[in-house]
């Protein structure tokens, strides 16, 4: 929720009630005066998609999948991963058993998508057949020397993430290399563009991948009853236009990582050491909040040490973008997630201002709390999934860039396993993934959750931070402070 939202929510019934209203007569004139010139664009673009569908030269685009093509050349919307894993690297293997579980897998048709390029038809982004599909060409041994230390294999991953994609192929890769860090292992560097589908299709994908269907997270969520659904309409109806007023008046946030220059398109990488979930949950339990409120505030307190040893001795709340699943909790049962996206995210104030650790986490929550009952994010997701991706081009993209303005950083926040995998007989020791830079946003934040622990990790332009590192670090002093002074409390009690 946006500090905008937190002030309006504060008024007295009456005057927030006021503003729904005419939040609402606002809409509707725009509505008015913009939709005969929208059908008719829409008109235009129905008879260039039967074109398309007329001359079978490929399958549209589903309109969810269409934001994430609005990207600069320096900075696409590809999200990266890293697997390290324990034994020596037979590409030849690997190839072949991507070949089996993945690419040619008949059960589920969204991994089609694997041997598909997009290519724009009649004005109309489409999955098309990559001529002669060769997995050679996306799953292929890394051209550099073996990483020794984990800062050369951040350097190899920055390096890998910076090259442009090939337009030829379909738009995923995977890059294997020995490394030489004191033990047999090897890495595996992953690229896949979120067009194809989003973090839990990927954790999916992953499942497939491995020799046995690993054991995730089952989120348990309340059933809402019918009358529960028709409220939770009803307050989208009401509040939702108010909320996208506000945003789409809003000025720019403020944000303390803008760069002075225009991003370099070099990304930099980082990540924590695992943490484990246990010492997590001690505090979860400890404070009566969520997995996600203990990171969230570890998250606002390592960038409040960032912020202050960069000069800023009294750092503001930041504001960010919060990836969500939409998805229903019972789909990772089963033998297959599709490959798609069912995303959509929330603006979110993190308390950075706030200096004790445990009063942070006490204020995240409140404000996570927050976001979770409002319908803000129905209706934002609404608009991502089914609105921009109809507009006019230059239209979607003004839409979807506009959220740098509105955010200095997007977190995601998806569980992993809860057990170790194997891939081909060998142990994966660690998986690490990325979001991307959408819109040009100054960095990504990802927690990820494998094998019972986790790691925190930063991707990030080197025009707006030059040394990631430094922040990752700032992450596991929080946590370990805000553990520390719990664990004292308790022994004073």
């Amino acid at each position: 929720m946006t500090n905008y939202l937190r002030y309006l929510r504060a008024l007295p019934s009456f005057i927030y009630g006021v503003l729904c209203f005419s939040a609402i007569l606002v809409w509707v004139v725009i509505a008015t005066l913009t939709l005969p010139f929208y059908f008719i664009f829409r008109l235009f673009k129905l008879i260039q998609s039967n074109l398309v569908s007329y001359y079978d030269l490929g399958k549209l685009l589903a309109y969810k999948d269409v934001p994430f093509l609005h990207e600069s050349e320096n900075n696409r919307n590809f999200i990266n991963g890293l697997f390290v894993i324990n034994g020596t690297p037979d590409i030849d293997q690997l190839r072949e058993l991507l070949m089996d579980r993945v690419i040619l897998n008949s059960e589920e048709p969204s991994y089609l998508r694997m041997r598909q390029k997009v290519v724009k038809q009649y004005g109309h982004y489409v999955w098309q057949a990559e001529e002669d599909f060769d997995i050679k060409k996306h799953v292929m041994f890394s051209d550099g020397p073996s990483p020794c230390t984990e800062a050369e294999l951040q350097q190899t991953m920055s390096n890998l993430a910076s090259e442009p994609f090939p337009e030829d192929i379909s738009p995923w890769i995977f890059v294997v290399m020995p490394l030489n860090m004191g033990k047999e292992q090897f890495a595996v560097c992953i690229r896949i563009h979120h067009a194809l589908g989003d973090g839990f299709a990927l954790v999916g994908l992953i499942a497939r991948m491995v020799d046995r269907k690993p054991e995730l997270l089952r989120v348990q969520k309340p059933v809402p009853t019918p009358c529960d659904k028709q409220k939770q309409v009803w307050k989208t109806v009401l509040t939702g236009p108010l909320a996208l007023l506000s945003v789409a008046l809003a000025m720019s946030t403020n944000n303390p990582f803008l760069s002075k220059n225009k991003l370099s398109g070099e990304k930099l990488f980082s990540w924590t050491k695992p943490i484990s979930m246990d010492l997590i949950k001690e505090i979860k339990t400890r404070t009566g909040t969520t997995v996600n409120d203990v990171l969230s505030a570890c998250i606002a307190g390592a960038l409040r040490r960032y912020l202050q040893s960069e000069g800023q001795q009294d750092p503001n709340d930041v504001q960010i973008a919060v990836s969500i699943n939409t998805r229903s909790p019972n789909i990772l049962s089963k033998d297959n997630i599709p490959l798609e996206n069912h995303t959509t995210g929330l603006l979110c104030s993190l308390p950075v201002g706030i200096v004790d650790p445990i009063q942070r986490i006490y204020e995240t929550k409140h404000r996570m709390d927050d976001m979770k009952a409002s319908s803000d994010w129905k209706i934002f997701g609404f608009i991502f999934n089914y609105v921009v991706g109809t507009l006019p081009e230059c239209i979607g993209r003004f839409s979807s860039y506009s959220l740098n303005k509105h955010c200095c950083l997007i977190l995601s926040n998806v569980p992993g396993p809860l057990s170790s995998l194997e891939l081909n007989g060998s142990e994966i020791e660690s998986v690490i993934a990325w979001p991307p830079l959408m819109s040009d946003t100054s960095m990504s934040m990802s927690v990820f959750s494998y094998a019972g622990s986790l790691r925190m990790s930063v991707m990030t332009d080197k025009a707006v931070m030059s040394n990631p590192n430094k922040l990752t670090k700032m992450f596991i002093d929080e946590f370990h402070e805000m553990y520390n002074e719990l664990t004292s409390m308790k022994a004073k009690q």
